[in-house]
């Protein structure tokens, strides 16, 4: 990745694999940690999304849309419309094989972190699955932004419904907040209002990072779980240590400066605090003024994407914070490792 400061741009991108050291002539770094200020403008970085603990990945399979949940999964019977409604996706359980991704169904919604996180590390172990953490979500968002992607801001999903793969139709405005929203409003994942809500504006990329559901993502405080369901962070920092971001202990509101550099956070300023249409003052990145509050006390875990009434808050370069409790709004995206 090439940094530049200042407003939405082109991101530039060149690939690798594990084994690169070197791009070019230029300086390459990994991204760091929480804080961590050892990059200059105008350096390459080697992603951290491509870093699982001590191992150097040559990439990883991110979820196509938000994590669906199978209400038939027990007894391996495919997902239908007899089978599913928005209420039976709001399941608070560890449940790997009721995993589905797929468009057009409803996100898995209404669970802690720890059970979504550890659904995710369940699913497929031998190829490392988990649950997205934050500077995955950036890299997915910087690509975004590339050469390789849509090059600008994805259209949100303003499916009031939480389905997946959806895009805010023609005329609809979303330069407001709420945006407008609703199931007559918005156009599936295979038409060309669709591709719009993909990273790579086509069929091919990644849906769901706009709207739908907001996205918690395995991100938080150091030494603070809020009401995830982890029993404390020992379980964080011992064994499931290399799949989640840590963030800085005295991290407040909009303290951007904590970020770890890849994560689409603190590299998106510079940040304003003004009041939209419906009276409520909320911070904005200066890319398409998405919203963009960082990690606190009381919300220890990140929230990426916003939801389906976003509007203009909402966006692939959104970020807010949770307590990581089970939430009707919130949901998650599953990830695999490749080696």
């Amino acid at each position: 990745l090439h940094l530049l400061a200042g407003d939405s741009h082109l991101i530039d991108v060149v690939f690798g694999d594990k084994e690169t050291v070197k791009i070019d002539n230029s300086t390459t770094k990994n991204g760091g940690e929480s804080g961590d200020t050892n990059v200059n403008v105008g350096d390459y970085i080697l992603h951290p999304a491509f870093t699982l603990g001590e191992t150097e990945l040559n990439g990883i399979w991110v979820g196509k849309f938000e994590t669906g949940y199978n209400q038939d999964g027990d007894n391996g019977n495919p997902i239908t419309p007899d089978n599913w409604t928005t209420e039976g996706a709001q399941v608070k359980d560890i449940a790997s094989n009721h995993i589905i991704i797929k468009p057009n169904v409803y996100s898995w919604r209404n669970n802690t972190v720890k059970n979504f996180f550890m659904s995710a590390y369940e699913y497929k172990t031998e190829l490392k699955s988990h649950m997205l953490k934050n500077t995955e979500w950036g890299a997915v968002a910087y690509l975004s932004h590339s050469a390789y992607g849509i090059g600008t801001e994805v259209n949100v999903n303003n499916n009031s419904d939480y389905k997946t793969g959806y895009s805010a139709s023609a005329g609809t405005n979303q330069g407001t907040h709420p945006g407008d929203y609703g199931t007559d409003k918005t156009q599936m994942w295979n038409t060309p209002t669709g591709f719009l809500a993909s990273t790579t504006g086509n069929i091919t990329g990644v849906y769901d990072m706009s709207g739908g559901a907001w996205e918690y993502v395995a991100a938080y405080i150091n030494g603070n779980t809020g009401s995830s369901g982890f029993n404390g962070s020992s379980d964080l920092t011992t064994t499931y240590k290399d799949y989640v971001d840590v963030y800085d202990a005295t991290s407040s509101a909009n303290s951007y400066d904590k970020r770890i550099l890849g994560d689409a956070t603190g590299e998106l300023g510079p940040f304003l605090n003004y009041i939209e249409d419906n009276g409520t003052t909320y911070w904005h990145s200066s890319w398409y003024a998405d919203s963009s509050a960082f990690v606190d006390a009381s919300g220890p875990w990140f929230d990426r994407g916003g939801g389906w009434d976003g509007g203009v808050l909402a966006g692939q370069f959104y970020f807010a914070r949770g307590a990581g409790g089970a939430n009707a709004n919130d949901g998650f995206r599953l990830v695999l490792s490749i080696a």
